[in-house]
């Protein structure tokens, strides 16, 4: 089986929220991938917030067991693909010596009602009310989507 690791600032948010995603996908398409994410500036041991537990709840899964990783505390070459939910946390990833070639960036699809929005990164929701987690959510299913396709 092939690993996946999404990366993040402080993987409370983002890349939980991709890696519950990306499992959920994965495992629907019957694909021999298993996701996992760390963070650049993570805390060990905590949970992830309340609203991204709330949010990927009401898509029907579960990040109550989530604990949060370090990026340097863990060893990277169990994964066949780093994912950064930003173009810097992509650039860092590579900067630690992580071959390009398995380095992508988890891009958002865009948005279709907005002609003006050429935002490409996940935005981070943290500290905002559980719309923005839910936001955050729905760019995270439609980016994950487009990643397995490439797969």
């Amino acid at each position: 089986m092939k690993k996946v690791l999404f990366v993040c600032t402080g993987n409370t948010c983002r890349s939980p929220m991709a890696e519950v995603i990306f499992n959920a996908l994965a495992k629907e398409k019957g694909l021999d991938w298993r996701a996992e994410s760390a963070g650049l500036a993570a805390v060990g041991d905590r949970p992830a917030s309340e609203n991204a537990i709330q949010a990927v709840a009401e898509i029907g899964l579960d990040l109550t067991m989530h604990k949060t990783r370090f990026l340097p505390a863990i060893d990277l070459n169990e994964y066949s693909l780093f994912v950064g939910l930003t173009e810097e946390h992509a650039e860092v990833l590579k900067s630690i010596g992580i071959p390009a070639e398995f380095v992508r960036v988890l891009y958002r699809a865009p948005n279709v009602d907005d002609k003006y929005d050429l935002r490409m990164d996940i935005v981070d929701p943290y500290g905002g009310d559980l719309n923005a987690y839910r936001q955050c959510r729905d760019d995270i299913v439609g980016a994950v989507k487009a990643l397995i396709i490439s797969l």
